[in-house]
């Protein structure tokens, strides 16, 4: 897959939302990333998972079932992204 490709293939799993778009940029600006200390697109993908559901569990925490979920939902639009990534 081509970064073009790859690009195209993002946008139909993040959509419009600030957030996907957050991810979509980050992922293929960095996309083919090389060097002794690049993370991968997977490795970047993970380290936002796990980010995100921290956040997610602190939300259920304290009570705030809007923003967990919210988070969840994040979490579910990277774990496709994740499956791409790993054809």
């Amino acid at each position: 897959m081509n970064k073009a490709q790859f690009k195209k293939d993002l946008e139909g799993i993040l959509g419009g939302s600030e957030y996907g778009m957050e991810v979509l940029n980050d992922l293929v600006e960095h996309y083919g990333s090389t060097g002794e200390y690049a993370q991968n697109t997977k490795d970047r993908i993970d380290d936002r998972i796990g980010s995100l559901k921290g956040w997610q569990k602190r939300h259920e925490e304290s009570g705030n079932k809007e923003a967990a979920a919210e988070e969840g939902e994040k979490i579910a639009m990277l774990e496709k992204v994740l499956q791409l990534v790993e054809k």
